[in-house]
């Protein structure tokens, strides 16, 4: 084994047996899962729609598309999946590192090892997209309202980042930035405790997919509710989800990419 893979495998060890240092932070995780357990997503989705904000949300999606209509030739290779990408290891970081902010300092000392990784790929995908990556880091959650608040500080765009993706590339892109926010904190959940802890922002994902273009049939399956299933079932499903989408969006910047070329 390598001792890459060494580290990862003793950082996991190590986050897994400071569970109880961090209680705080996981009891307020199950009660939020006992909600979700309780309505379920569908009767959640159903319980956030209706005809009426249906329809201004498919407005507010014409509108966000028609602010994005820049020619593709102006805009970075892969901007769609890269700016998904970059919010997605923002949001793993943030929900990783908040997690264990009040366990004892070697382990968040591992923790935060593990999330500055996040936040060392999340500055890639900023230079590669043209964004500078000053300021490109994990959300401090250094009380635990900052922690529970984490969604709604992305939502606020504390960090900025959803304005400068947006500025650098197109408005669907910064939608795709707090989607990939709030996908990435999921992540961090559902792979950090294997599959026991699941809890997707739905009402964010629903909001954000669909003013970025994102197909229902592609979207939905992040916000399904798992808390029932297995471990390997959440973690199988979770992933399959993730991966679904960003496909989903390769696909959608190649198809830019070939219709650029052929002008």
């Amino acid at each position: 084994m390598s001792p890459w893979s060494d580290r990862w495998s003793e950082s996991r060890r190590v986050l897994a047996y400071s569970a109880a240092a961090a209680l705080a932070f996981v009891v307020l995780e199950r009660i939020e899962l006992a909600l979700f357990d309780l309505t379920g997503t569908d009767r959640l989705l159903a319980s956030t729609r209706s005809a009426a904000a249906d329809d201004r949300l498919a407005a507010e999606a014409a509108a966000v598309a028609a602010r994005s209509r820049t020619p593709a030739a102006a805009l970075p290779a892969g901007h769609r999946l890269g700016a998904f990408r970059l919010g997605y290891e923002i949001g793993w970081a943030s929900e990783l590192a908040g997690s264990f902010a009040m366990s004892d300092p070697p382990v968040q000392a591992r923790a935060k090892a593990i999330a500055d990784a996040h936040v060392a790929v999340a500055r890639e995908q900023a230079r590669r997209l043209g964004i500078d990556d000053g300021g490109v880091a994990a959300l401090p959650s250094r009380t635990l309202t900052d922690f529970v608040r984490l969604q709604d500080r992305f939502e606020a765009d504390e960090s900025g980042l959803a304005r400068r993706v947006e500025a650098r590339q197109t408005a669907i892109d910064g939608h795709l930035f707090l989607l990939g926010a709030s996908v990435g904190g999921e992540a961090a959940r559902v792979e950090g405790s294997g599959g026991r802890l699941s809890g997707p922002s739905v009402e964010a994902i629903r909001r954000h997919a669909t003013l970025a273009g994102i197909a229902p049939a592609v979207w939905q399956p992040l916000a399904v509710d798992r808390s029932r299933a297995p471990q390997a079932a959440v973690l199988e499903g979770h992933r399959a989800a993730v991966a679904g989408v960003m496909a989903a969006l390769a696909a959608q910047d190649a198809a830019d990419a070939h219709t650029s070329a052929q002008r």
